[in-house]
C-alpha cells in the first residue's frame, strides 16, 4: 500500500532542499536528498510529481566529472 505526501510533510522537504541548496554546500545537499528519498521509501510515499527536482539538485552540486547518483536507486 502507498501512502500519499501531506502537504505538510512536502512543504518541510522542499524547504529543507531550498535551504540546502541556498547554502551551496554540496555534503548539505546530498545529506538532504539522501533524507527525504529514505523518508519516502521508508514511509511507503507515493514520491512527489517533481522528484526530479532533488535530482537536479544534487547533480548540481557535485563536479561535472562526478560519478552520477541516481536518487532513485537510494
Amino acid at each position: 500500500m502507498t501512502n500519499y505526501l501531506d502537504q505538510a510533510t512536502y512543504r518541510r522537504q522542499r524547504a529543507a532542499l531550498t535551504r540546502a541548496v541556498n547554502t551551496g554546500d554540496p555534503a548539505k545537499i546530498e545529506a538532504t536528498v539522501v533524507k527525504t528519498v529514505t523518508e519516502w521509501n521508508d514511509g511507503h510515499y507515493a514520491w512527489p510529481d517533481n522528484w526530479h527536482n532533488w535530482q537536479i539538485a544534487l547533480d548540481d552540486s557535485r563536479p561535472w566529472n562526478a560519478p552520477r547518483i541516481d536518487i532513485t536507486r537510494i
